[in-house]
């Protein structure tokens, strides 16, 4: 589905990316995990289209990528809704400047609306919302348009704790439902190891991909997981990876 090959990236004589090698299978989820500034939302970019590589290339089902898509989702921190367009607005926004007729995707936003646990919040402005609530509808905002991979930048890095363990679950729960394709970009450890099928340890810039660690743990996930033994020795793994000698 998604195909990173030789990929680099300089901003003037800032090198972001360094020479960068990943596949990623259809209904996979991958995250990418590394320290501030070592490229992994650059690498994101990049997929989404927003930029092109100095170097190297990315395929996409088979084509280059060369500008954005609505085949290419993107969830980013800041839910950035409308605040003047109500919850069912928002999440129809995309699809009615597309031009597509309402019968196209009434149903399909319905459905999205309660997977993500926003049924009676249709009317609601994104001023009455809780900030989990508005990635909530970021979320399902993206998944209307039936993206072929959903792209996500530290969507829930701005939420506290509990509000992110929240988040966490519901996208386990969203993504066991629909399959989508997802490359999520985190700072967190638990985090990625929880929602992830592979996760890739990037090093500090230039970002390489230092190791991609496939996590063999059961699916379907829930946050009980956290405490297991297994999930236990693989964080202890990649926090050597991260900080070796520590």
């Amino acid at each position: 589905m998604i195909d990173f090959h030789g990929v680099t990236k300089r901003y003037g004589p800032v090198q972001a990316l360094d020479g960068i090698d990943l596949r990623i299978e259809e209904a996979e989820f991958v995250a990418l995990l590394g320290p501030s500034g070592c490229g992994k939302s650059t690498l994101l970019n990049l997929l989404a289209g927003f930029e092109a590589p100095s170097e190297g290339g990315i395929g996409f089902a088979g084509a280059a990528i060369g500008r954005p898509g609505p085949d290419r989702a993107v969830v980013f921190q800041d839910a950035a809704l409308l605040p003047w367009l109500s919850v069912q607005d928002n999440v129809t926004f995309g699809p009615r400047m597309r031009g597509d007729a309402p019968a196209g995707y009434a149903a399909r936003t319905a459905e999205l609306l309660g997977l993500v646990g926003l049924q009676g919040f249709e009317d609601a402005l994104p001023s009455q919302l809780s900030g989990g609530m508005r990635q909530r509808v970021g979320l399902a905002r993206a998944l209307v348009m039936q993206p072929r991979a959903l792209l996500m930048d530290e969507p829930f890095g701005a939420l506290d704790a509990q509000t992110r363990l929240a988040m966490q679950q519901l996208l386990l729960d969203v993504w066991q439902t629909l399959r989508t394709t997802v490359l999520f970009v985190t700072h967190d450890i638990d985090e990625a190891i929880l929602l992830a099928d592979r996760v890739c340890v990037m090093t500090a810039r230039p970002g390489r991909i230092l190791r991609d660690i496939p996590i063999d743990l059961p699916r379907p996930r829930s946050l009980a997981l956290l405490t297991q033994p297994g999930f236990v020795a693989y964080k202890a793994d990649i926090m050597q990876a991260l900080h070796p000698g520590r």
